[in-house]
């Protein structure tokens, strides 16, 4: 037993692995950034070594790659393209913001409502965006409508999720107090039930946002529009790999950023709970 403490704590210290989830959280900067820009690398360094024993066709340098996606940033080509698809991506996002969240909080409080609504949540997921996106050109037509609804049908899921986790997951001691004290429904959501679920329900606002992007590229390949969708198309129909490769890296680049600036709202809510308890 002595042995096996000895080891877990050795990994624990090594940031390995550790029987405390709670601890596994980056505790400084350079542990935060220092993994992932090594992976990372690690990752171009194998891309790079692989491109020099294949063709261009079948696996593009890096470099290359990279001075695509600079030149279409210098030339305004990235701009022309990126702003459809984030627009579409991000009123998507909004649409499964106003639905899921609602809903999420009507779940969490009914459970006639949960009994209904859950498995129909659970199946929504299950309809393959390729098909549904010939039915949404049918009831609603071209355009950054449609796309949109079709981002915000792939962002509804784990934000309508992570909003019943959350206030499922709320201290019922707090709730009763607040009750006692003659809070109503709506101080006690707004004052007491949102701040505390809010980590959680902006953890699957950040997730349905990051998946949104890829609603918008799925609209555009298949229903057609301006954004990056269509230029993959474009790089697709004209052999040009190294093209969908700049494609592919404009929209993981495009993600990331967005995925970035969510977590400040996070940690916010979060500092405000703490607060609150302290």
């Amino acid at each position: 037993m002595t042995e096996l403490l000895r080891r877990g704590r050795r990994a624990a210290r090594l940031g390995l692995w550790s029987a405390y989830p709670a601890r596994t959280r980056p505790v400084s900067r350079a542990s935060r950034w220092l993994p992932p820009l090594v992976a990372a690398l690690v990752l171009l360094l194998t891309w790079w070594g692989l491109a020099q024993v294949t063709t261009a066709a079948f696996l593009p340098d890096p470099v290359a790659v990279l001075n695509r996606v600079v030149r279409w940033i210098g030339s305004g080509v990235a701009w022309r393209y990126l702003v459809p698809t984030v627009a579409a991506a991000l009123l998507g996002a909004l649409i499964a913001v106003v639905v899921a969240l609602p809903l999420g909080f009507c779940i969490a409080h009914s459970r006639l409502l949960a009994a209904i609504a859950e498995p129909f949540v659970a199946v929504s997921q299950t309809v393959p965006l390729v098909a549904v996106a010939p039915l949404l050109v049918i009831w609603v037509g071209y355009g950054t409508f449609p796309i949109a609804l079709l981002c915000a049908i792939i962002a509804f899921f784990p934000m309508v999720t992570t909003t019943v986790v959350g206030l499922r997951n709320l201290d019922m001691r707090v709730i009763e107090t607040a009750w006692l004290d003659g809070a109503g429904a709506w101080q006690r959501l707004i004052f007491i039930e949102a701040p505390i679920a809010a980590p959680a329900v902006l953890a699957g606002v950040r997730g349905g946002v990051v998946l949104s992007m890829t609603g918008a590229i799925v609209g555009e390949y298949v229903m057609g529009g301006t954004g990056l969708g269509t230029l993959l198309t474009i790089s697709r129909e004209a052999a040009d790999t190294t093209g969908l490769f700049a494609v592919v890296l404009l929209i993981s680049l495009t993600a990331i950023l967005i995925a970035s600036l969510l977590p400040f709202a996070e940690r916010a809510s979060a500092a405000h709970v703490e607060g609150e308890h302290q």
